[in-house]
């Protein structure tokens, strides 16, 4: 379970610590350094480690590893269960209105707060040049599923039946350095971890987190 909240951890951190530094040595701007650096770094961290594991310590060949992250096929009913999935997440919180209740309370947590420099207060994947933001956007999708769905949601099979519930929601609480902004869409984490447990088809997982991300 620790290892679901290590990245959301590190990234918090290294947001408060280097983000200046990095906008001085680069000169580059603070999305820049944020996201096209900081940010992006730890999901390709995260993609590495998957294989990583699997290969030390789960002693997975290549294409082993890629049957194990559900990474060697794809559903076409998983990927119209990912628009249903994201169909009701949009739908749901309107319908419930419990979002700005959540985020209220988050707020009023200071060190959940977001500074005023965050990226999600500044559009800061607009700011970025778009070669950088694909490349970004790409990396968090991918590396985010391989790491939370392809690698470590199975790690919790221990918890029976209520492994995915679990997983969704660390899956939410990863995101401590954006906490205002996921938090209250919790149901998107369940969604994501719900559809690897009925499929097991990573590039579906990447569709629903796609449409879930478009929005922002």
């Amino acid at each position: 379970m620790v290892l679901h909240l290590i990245p959301g951890l590190l990234a918090y951190g290294l947001l408060r610590t280097v983000r200046l530094p990095l906008q001085r040595v680069m000169d580059i701007s603070s999305a820049e350094a944020q996201i096209g650096v900081t940010m992006t770094t730890i999901m390709l961290m995260m993609g590495l480690a998957t294989f990583a594991f699997a290969r030390i310590l789960d002693r997975l060949t290549l294409r082993e590893t890629l049957r194990f992250t559900g990474l060697a096929r794809f559903d076409l009913l998983a990927a119209l269960l990912a628009v249903a999935f994201w169909a009701v997440v949009l739908v749901v919180p309107r319908i419930l209105g419990y979002e700005d209740a959540i985020r209220s309370l988050v707020e009023r947590v200071d060190w959940l707060a977001l500074p005023s420099w965050h990226f999600q207060l500044n559009d800061g994947f607009r700011r970025l040049p778009l070669a950088v933001g694909a490349f970004a956007i790409t990396a968090n999708l991918v590396c985010e599923e391989l790491w939370f769905r392809g690698y470590l949601q199975d790690k919790l099979s221990f918890l029976g039946k209520a492994g995915w519930v679990v997983a969704g929601l660390l899956f939410t609480l990863y995101h401590v350095f954006e906490a205002p902004i996921v938090y209250p869409g919790f149901l998107a984490g369940l969604a994501l971890a719900g559809l690897w447990a009925l499929r097991r088809d990573l590039w579906s997982c990447i569709l629903l987190h796609a449409l879930l991300n478009a929005p922002a």
